[in-house]
């Protein structure tokens, strides 16, 4: 029930919203258009969630359009991913295909729909991920030759980086400098892996690093050599070697660069589970839960 709470909260009509600046002044923005309510009869959030994923646009003339006001779109597109998080899988890729293809002859349109759809569904600052929904606006701008190639090149890196670190895909080897300066390679190994690709001057991460190296059973497990853990530095910062010196030995403790050309490093630490198989088990989640899934693939 809360869930359908907050869908049917984001749905906003012609009274407008209120946005607040970093100077914390209201700014109105008045809807692209009134969004759809679904029947009453429909019995359930699923069934409510199906409709309002396939009937959104349907009110929004998307041939006449050339460009919207950016603000506007990105709320109205919150509203219709906010409703594919409770839809049928299948359905929700349909209706967002209709969608790109109504796009495809106005290219201006669709940058604008697809840097909407990073901020909802793929940047950091998004309150959920869907990867899947999100490559298909990669797919529909980078293929587009009526927009310009030096706009596609950043969609067309996001794209090739979603799809190589995808949940299930061997890792991507790197190159990275130790902490004592030597070239090193990550390549998959047959030990289950944790990798942190993170930023050793971050407070939150500090503490969860304590809590790492506090926690037993990850600790046995790092003796018996049954895991690794590596922890790379994705940036040139001054420094970092200082910053990692009370890391823990048992630990491969590095700095690489151009990282994010080959991994996916949206958010900061990013984290991966890697299994025994070489293959990426978690990806982007919270530490407890890589931890977690890390000692699930311990074998005694």
């Amino acid at each position: 029930m809360n869930n359908l709470k907050r869908l049917l909260s984001l749905i906003v009509f012609s009274t407008g919203m209120a946005l607040v600046s970093p100077a914390q002044h209201l700014i109105e923005i008045q809807p692209l258009f009134e969004y759809p309510v679904a029947p009453e009869e429909l019995p359930t959030m699923y069934d409510k969630s199906n409709y309002i994923v396939e009937h959104f646009w349907d009110s929004f003339d998307l041939k006449s359009k050339t460009a919207v006001d950016q603000n506007a779109l990105n709320h109205a597109f919150k509203v219709y991913a906010t409703a594919m998080r409770f839809a049928d899988r299948e359905k929700t890729l349909n209706a967002n295909q209709k969608l790109l293809n109504n796009l495809v002859k106005n290219p201006v349109l669709l940058l604008q729909f697809t840097k909407a759809a990073e901020e909802t569904l793929y940047g950091p600052r998004a309150e959920f991920w869907i990867d899947e929904i999100y490559l298909q606006f990669l797919k529909g701008v980078t293929s587009n030759k009526k927009i310009a190639q030096n706009r596609r090149l950043k969609y067309d890196r996001q794209m090739k980086v979603i799809k190589e670190t995808a949940e299930g895909n061997v890792a991507p080897v790197f190159h990275f400098k130790d902490r004592n300066g030597k070239d090193a390679f990550y390549r998959p190994m047959s030990t289950p892996t944790l990798i942190i690709f993170g930023d050793p001057w971050n407070t939150d991460w500090r503490l969860d690093r304590l809590k790492m190296e506090s926690n037993l059973n990850l600790i046995q497990a790092l003796d018996k050599g049954k895991v690794n853990i590596l922890f790379i530095y994705p940036g040139d910062k001054e420094g970092w070697e200082n910053q990692v010196s009370n890391y823990s030995e048992k630990w491969n403790v590095g700095k690489g660069e151009n990282l994010e050309e080959i991994y996916d490093l949206r958010i900061t630490p990013a984290i991966y589970v890697i299994s025994s198989e070489g293959k990426i088990l978690e990806k982007n989640v919270p530490l407890s839960v890589a931890v977690s899934s890390l000692l699930d693939k311990v074998t005694n």
